[in-house]
């Protein structure tokens, strides 16, 4: 089972009283939860490897961080669609590609992720930097300043 929602074309609202700012300052924040979550998964999944924790430990981290990355791809959806596609330079196909393409990324990543603990284990680092170049990426794109700021996206709007 894929734990990705696709877009189906619905316009999501943002949460009352959020704006950009708003919208990045959380999106960063799951991004540093997700990656204090995957360095504890990293430390029991080496463990494992030594037969010095059980699967079952990897799988509760495991399960932890799978419901933040989660989390953080739904926000993702209904935060930045909205915020980007009330603006008239961003175009709509250019936003569709965007999320599509993102999309891809996390299906990709899901594959990885929903795999049992114990091939997890032997997987975990490569996943790790696969995973932190993603969101190194969304930081450096959608959720720069420069894109997801309220003065930017209202200057796009007129």
């Amino acid at each position: 089972m894929t734990h990705v929602r696709r877009h189906t074309g619905v316009r999501f609202a943002l949460p009352s009283g959020m704006d950009a700012n708003d919208a990045r300052t959380r999106l960063l924040a799951q991004h540093q939860a997700i990656r204090a979550s995957l360095a504890e998964c990293l430390e029991i999944a080496k463990l494992v490897r030594e037969d010095e924790a059980t699967e079952a430990e990897l799988e509760v981290a495991l399960d932890r961080m799978r419901a933040e990355i989660y989390e953080h791809n739904l926000s993702e959806t209904e935060l930045i669609r909205p915020l980007l596609a009330s603006t008239q330079d961003w175009g709509e196909q250019l936003i569709c590609r965007m999320i599509e393409e993102h999309l891809a990324e996390h299906v990709a990543m899901w594959t990885v992720l929903n795999q049992p603990a114990i091939v997890m284990a032997l997987e975990l680092d490569e996943f790790a930097e696969e995973l932190d170049a993603h969101m190194a990426a969304e930081e450096r794109t959608i959720l720069a300043p420069h894109v997801l700021h309220p003065e930017v996206i209202s200057k796009h709007r007129q």
